[in-house]
């Protein structure tokens, strides 16, 4: 079953919310400082706070999934068979919140140690 499309596109998608904030900042700033974009009237503070919104929740989206991504590899790499069983919990756990190749790679690495 494949995973939705904010799950599979995580990284992406962040990384775009961010930019696409910071040029709503960008916009409305000129505008307030009459610069540029002067026909936005006033909206101008609506656009400035719709823009923080938009950066705020894609960078808060962004590190949780780098740091989700960085857990997974460092638990992943456990050449012991019993601290990999004992962190199991946890890697399927963040093999579920991550994009569907690090479920595949978290069966090739339970096959290599012979588990199901």
């Amino acid at each position: 079953m494949s995973k939705p499309i904010q799950v599979e596109k995580a990284g992406p998608i962040s990384i775009s919310m961010v930019v696409l904030g910071i040029v709503l900042i960008i916009v409305a700033l000129l505008a307030l400082f009459k610069i540029a974009f002067t026909e936005m009237g006033n909206w101008d503070y609506w656009v400035l706070i719709v823009g923080a919104g938009v950066v705020l929740v894609g960078a808060i989206w962004f590190i949780s999934y780098f740091l989700n991504v960085r857990k997974f590899r460092k638990l992943i790499v456990e050449k012991s068979k019993a601290s990999f069983i004992k962190e199991l919990d946890n890697l399927e756990y963040l093999a579920w919140r991550l994009p569907s190749r690090y479920e595949e790679e978290l069966l090739a690495k339970k096959k290599n140690f012979g588990l199901k």
